[in-house]
């Protein structure tokens, strides 16, 4: 019973919980619009989007662990590893079928969507387009988070697809309001994962683990991700010289500082300063949500 009861807990730590918070919280973003804008929101429909879009988290997250899975024929990863011995205590079949089950639940929600005639043709493809990336971002032969394109596509499923979804479930056509609203935030998303994988780039590098930033080299990558958090903002304002609304473009800038503060730490590493990795993610985590959360309350609350 004791040995069981570790093994079971196990299978929980595939899971990315910061990633469905973020599903979640982009997802209010798409919704948030539809109200802004007056539409009627169906809640069914509200509800439904928000499952899907997690069900394709936690769907990539397990067929990424069961192909990486050290008895898997495909797998890479090293003992050296964290991810190693966590995924040696699982068994890989057992994976699988969570990420099978998922797959059929997104599958069961999307016929029920079909059967209450709230797809129309552009969620048909964005949601369509939200399961290839899902799907081949942890599956061969593309494997794109084993590539260096994983984080592309992660930023553009979370920040783009997810509250498009939630948008279009709600209304019959997407609106160049919510390109606007979500791009910079996108940008931040990809700094962000930057930030992250700058702290495991010597182990990455070694190993052969193909990350965004072993992609771009460390100094490449540290200097896009200053140019990332410049431009979301450069955006904002671009946006707002475009048309739109001052009462949605204005909290975009309250993280502002939080930004800045995050280019100053990369560029100091830059400079030779000693890394503080801790201070430097949750500074990029925190310009992210900041942003997202301040983009969504004010859709709900106007």
């Amino acid at each position: 019973m004791s040995s069981e009861e570790p093994k079971n807990a196990s299978y929980l730590h595939v899971i990315q919980p910061q990633l469905l918070v973020w599903v979640l919280l982009t997802n209010s973003i798409g919704v948030g619009l539809v109200k802004h804008q007056g539409g009627t929101l169906d809640w069914v429909n509200i509800l439904f989007g928000s499952l899907l879009g997690v069900f394709l988290i936690l769907m990539r997250s397990y067929l990424s662990a069961f192909f990486d899975h050290p008895t898997s024929p495909t797998g890479t990863l090293h003992s050296d590893d964290p991810r190693y011995d966590m995924l040696k205590s699982m068994d890989r079949q057992t994976l699988l079928v969570i990420a099978m089950t998922l797959l059929t639940a997104g599958a069961l929600v999307t016929v029920l969507l079909m059967v209450r005639h709230s797809l129309n043709l552009s969620a048909l493809f964005m949601l369509g387009l939200a399961f290839l990336i899902s799907f081949f971002g942890a599956t061969p032969p593309l494997q794109l988070d084993k590539r260096g394109y994983g984080e592309v596509g992660e930023a553009i499923l979370i920040c783009n697809l997810v509250p498009a979804i939630g948008y279009l479930l709600n209304e019959p056509g997407l609106h160049v309001l919510l390109i606007m609203l979500t791009l910079p935030i996108t940008l931040l998303y990809l700094a962000l994962k930057i930030v992250q994988s700058l702290e495991t780039y010597a182990f990455d590098r070694t190993h052969r683990v193909q990350s965004m930033v072993v992609r771009l080299d460390w100094l490449r990558a540290m200097q896009t991700h200053n140019y990332l958090v410049l431009f979301a903002f450069l955006f904002v304002a671009v946006f707002a010289v475009l048309g739109q609304p001052w009462s949605l473009t204005w909290p975009m800038f309250l993280p502002l500082l939080i930004g800045t503060f995050q280019i100053i730490q990369i560029q100091g590493i830059i400079n030779g300063a000693p890394p503080r990795w801790k201070v430097l993610k949750l500074t990029a985590a925190g310009t992210f949500v900041v942003m997202a959360y301040l983009v969504s309350f004010t859709l709900w609350i106007s």
